[in-house]
């Protein structure tokens, strides 16, 4: 009975006070049900905290709140400058949310497996700005929401329900996404500038469906919400290390702000974000070809480059018969890389080229991108250097076919082993073999030099045929041609076009050599033996 009086009487003192802390060393504390502690100051405690009353944090200051890892049924933030976490606590009934936001820092926020949230929002929630988490005990067959940020300034929660074992899964949120899940370089594109480290107490056994949240304001420069989805980086080599969302799992979010997505079954916990190209699951390949239009001596010309006129967004959607599959489309670079202040050499650019990833089985194209393509035949991706990533795509066997603008495209004759982390090479300029000819009487390549192959050039209106007879200009490259310059213009000049079949920046029909005269190009091409020139069908 004397002991039940002194702590009535300091628990009376505490409530009273308009600074107090909640001080408890060693010993038994009770609050009972229906009853508040209103602090103001500090809770540091060594002890739980027993009965199915609450503590209430209403400070008009940041509040440190020290449970030294032990319990308590009820707490409520009713403090619009936040409390802070100094140690792992244990909410076994209810964490309410007033005002302000409870941020962990590197400490465990543990919620027993009958534990409710209430009362978030984008005000009031849990900030995970260290490596703390906010852990749900024996979540099974359920949804919870984890109301997590990683400030003070960004709500990005999620969803969780586990129909597979139960356990105890823990939730914080990051700030951006990393190139390898929870670390290395910050992704600044296409994706949501957020992700979320997901863990689970043992090892395999759930099944988790997870449903993220995010505003636009979060959405980085890129991100495409109607071609996007959650993506899990994996980390076991035996599961292929890297990101791993495919095109075939990516879609339209839904809500109109903010915005969600659901993925369902995923069984291997670890960092998962939001986004489109930039984490979907990478494939590697580094193909080579060469362009007869502006090839010379070992090289192509580096004109279009030199004059500045090649745009730093790719020029294929907007050419008819090119369409973008999967992933690709609206690829861009930067002027750095494509325009006269680049350093010249063997590696400058020379053009975009549009690669195509088909099936193994059938040949059917199941995947775009379009790439960049340098002065020694080597395609790269967009940053210059790089290989070819046709992003989206799970490792396997699959041709690979590159096309150009007005060059007739060829395809790999046979298979290539692509893989995430590793880059598949294939030279298509050394052996007419190297290329699928599909049934067609000519050689699928033109041969530039003794034993050297590059794609043929004239294809004036992108219809897949080099030819100089029909009665339009869309099915007749010479006519294209005259169409193109009319009938008072001799020439265009430091132009962009689909008609400049040499790619020195001009269409023009007069000059002495192929490599000034687009018609002298076209006739080159077919020589007098080729009526016409036929894209093989792949």
């Amino acid at each position: 009975m004397c002991k039940n009086k002194i702590s009535f009487l300091f628990l009376l003192l505490i409530h009273l006070s308009t600074k107090s802390q909640l001080i408890i060393n060693n010993s038994q504390i009770t609050i009972q049900s229906g009853a508040s502690v209103i602090v103001q100051g500090d809770v540091i405690s060594n002890a739980d905290i027993l009965g199915d009353g609450k503590v209430v944090l209403k400070g008009s200051a940041t509040q440190n709140f020290n449970m030294g890892g032990k319990s308590l049924s009820n707490l409520e933030i009713d403090n619009a400058s936040n409390a802070l976490m100094t140690n792992k606590a244990i909410v076994l009934n209810n964490l309410n949310f007033i005002n302000g936001k409870l941020l962990l820092g590197s400490h465990n926020l543990i919620l027993g497996s009958s534990a409710t949230i209430s009362n978030t929002g984008n005000t009031k929630y849990i900030v995970t700005d260290g490596t703390g988490k906010t852990i749900k005990a024996n979540l099974s067959n359920t949804s919870f929401l984890y109301p997590v940020g990683n400030t003070t300034g960004t709500y990005n929660p999620i969803n969780i329900s586990n129909s597979g074992t139960a356990d105890s899964i823990g939730v914080r949120c990051l700030s951006n996404i990393y190139s390898n899940g929870l670390n290395g370089s910050t992704i600044t594109n296409d994706a949501v500038d957020a992700s979320w480290d997901i863990s689970e107490t043992v090892t395999g056994g759930s099944n988790l469906s997870v449903t993220t949240s995010w505003n636009a304001s979060d959405e980085l420069p890129g991100f495409n919400r109607n071609k996007g989805g959650i993506s899990n980086y994996l980390t076991s080599p035996t599961q292929n290390t890297g990101w791993d969302l495919l095109n075939n799992q990516t879609g339209s979010a839904e809500g109109t702000g903010p915005f969600t997505y659901t993925r369902n079954n995923i069984n291997t916990l670890g960092a998962f974000a939001v986004g489109s190209r930039a984490v979907l699951s990478p494939l590697l390949v580094s193909p080579k070809i060469f362009l007869q239009g502006n090839y010379a001596n070992g090289l192509m010309s580096e004109s279009l480059r030199t004059q500045n006129l090649i745009p730093t967004t790719e020029p294929y959607s907007g050419i008819t018969g090119f369409t973008h599959i999967g992933s690709g489309g609206g690829e861009a670079t930067t002027s750095s890389i494509v325009s006269s202040s680049a350093t010249p050499g063997n590696n400058s650019i020379v053009d975009w080229v549009f690669v195509q990833l088909h099936q193994a089985s059938d040949s059917t194209i199941i995947s775009t991108r379009s790439v960049l393509l340098q002065r020694d035949g080597d395609v790269v991706d967009v940053d210059g250097i790089s290989p070819v990533n046709m992003s989206g795509n799970a490792s396997g066997s699959y041709f690979i076919s590159v096309r150009h603008r007005n060059h007739i495209g060829a395809r790999t004759s046979t298979t290539l082993s692509l893989a995430k982390t590793t880059t598949s090479n294939y030279n298509m300029t050394d052996g007419l073999n190297k290329v699928f000819k599909g049934g067609i009487t000519h050689n699928p390549l033109a041969t530039l030099s003794a034993g050297v192959f590059g794609l043929w050039a004239g294809n004036a209106n992108n219809d897949g045929f080099v030819k100089m007879t029909g009665l339009t200009p869309a099915n007749n490259d010479y006519l294209k041609l005259l169409n193109t310059l009319g009938s008072n213009i001799a020439t265009q000049t430091a132009v962009y076009s689909n008609q400049d079949l040499n790619l020195d920046g001009n269409v023009k029909m007069t000059g002495l050599t192929p490599a000034n005269n687009d018609y002298l190009r076209l006739l080159n091409t077919l020589g007098s033996s080729i009526s016409s020139l036929t894209q093989p069908s792949f």
